[in-house]
């Protein structure tokens, strides 16, 4: 369990060991696989250098209207647990689409590649237990300025801390395996993080959560939502920067 109530605004990420039961977590997964039974979910593969981004997805508009169960888990106990962990409130972002998805990572496959998030925060719970697919992060590596995530500045920067030099002399990984109802909190907008391929023969599947400050727009919104939730081609710079 974690070791205080603000390790997250801290220390700029959080783990919480058996935040949801494994009866739940199974309920969680029943959930899913019905509705994946009548739907087909969109794999998204972007091709890369290193770690590609491919995994399926359900997204925020899909859950609310079809998974209830996570949707109130998104607007209540995992927010509730943000904010208490973080000293200050947060809500769910206004673009459902965006706030909250099931992830699913099929084995020898799948990856998700380094990355800085739109949102302040983002949540992870894990539903199951695969072998690889840890969840690795610099936590509060990035110089955030003020004027903008998604300033030409900002970019420059962040290539700079992210070359591989620096990024062994001055970043600390972090690396948090899949566990059955464990709740991963990070400031994802300053941690610089990705998910390792996944092995063995079980698919991972976890729910992704996102909280900013109330009323926060992001410029970058459209071109984002199209790069990570649907299988339309991609444009020719990177949306999923931040």
């Amino acid at each position: 369990m974690a070791t205080s109530e603000f390790d997250l605004n801290k220390a700029g990420y959080q783990v919480v060991d058996d935040f949801l039961t494994e009866e739940q977590c199974r309920l969680l997964l029943s959930k899913i696989n019905k509705y994946r039974e009548g739907h087909i979910l969109p794999e998204i593969h972007r091709p890369m250098a290193g770690r590609s981004l491919r995994y399926h997805v359900i997204h925020g508009e899909q859950i609310r209207e079809s998974l209830p169960e996570i949707w109130e888990l998104y607007t209540g106990r995992v927010q509730q647990r943000v904010d208490r962990s973080l000293g200050f409130p947060l809500a769910p972002l206004e673009n459902t689409r965006a706030g909250v998805n099931v992830n699913l990572m099929r084995p020898k496959q799948s990856s998700y590649r380094w990355h800085y998030d739109r949102a302040c925060v983002t949540a992870i719970i894990y539903l199951n237990e695969v072998e690889g697919g840890q969840t690795e992060l610099y936590p509060n590596y990035r110089m955030l300025l003020r004027k903008g995530k998604n300033s030409a500045v900002q970019r420059t920067l962040d290539r700079i801390i992210q070359a591989k030099p620096i990024l062994g002399i001055f970043g600390t990984k972090v690396r948090v395996s899949p566990k059955v109802g464990r709740l991963v909190m990070m400031r994802a907008d300053r941690c610089w993080h990705s998910v390792r391929s996944v092995l063995g023969d079980r698919e991972r599947i976890n729910i992704i959560l996102s909280y900013d400050l109330p009323g926060t727009e992001f410029p970058t919104a459209e071109g984002l939502d199209s790069y990570l939730y649907t299988q339309e081609e991609a444009r020719s710079s990177d949306p999923n920067y931040s």
